[in-house]
């Protein structure tokens, strides 16, 4: 289990959990975008609920190991914001090939 500590606050979440939602707060960040987003999270009680959270570059996260008897998982809120890292990270640009009919000549930047 992980605590995740922002603004005077703090959850209780699963270590996966935990360590995709300070990687995609870093994701955003680096876009300059923030975003609420609802955590699966325990209550003090040890049910479970959704805290909302607003991540981004004002973001202050620090998640720290918290010992628990039941680990908090949740694979399809982690396997969403995997794939949201994956789309807000660096484009790759592959070479064309040989066949290619693409003319940089023809390039024109549009601003709308």
């Amino acid at each position: 289990m992980k605590r995740i500590h922002y603004a005077g606050g703090s959850l209780l979440t699963g270590d996966a959990i935990a360590d995709v939602v300070l990687r995609y707060a870093q994701a955003l960040a680096k876009r300059a975008t923030a975003e609420e987003i609802r955590v699966p999270s325990l209550t003090p009680s040890g049910t479970r609920d959704d805290a909302l959270l607003l991540v981004g570059p004002a973001s202050q996260l620090l998640a720290t190991a918290e010992e628990g008897d039941d680990e908090l998982e949740d694979d399809g809120f982690v396997e969403r914001y995997e794939r949201l890292i994956l789309a807000l990270g660096p484009r790759q640009m592959l070479p064309l090939d040989e066949d290619s009919d693409f003319d940089e000549n023809e390039l024109r930047v549009h601003f709308d």
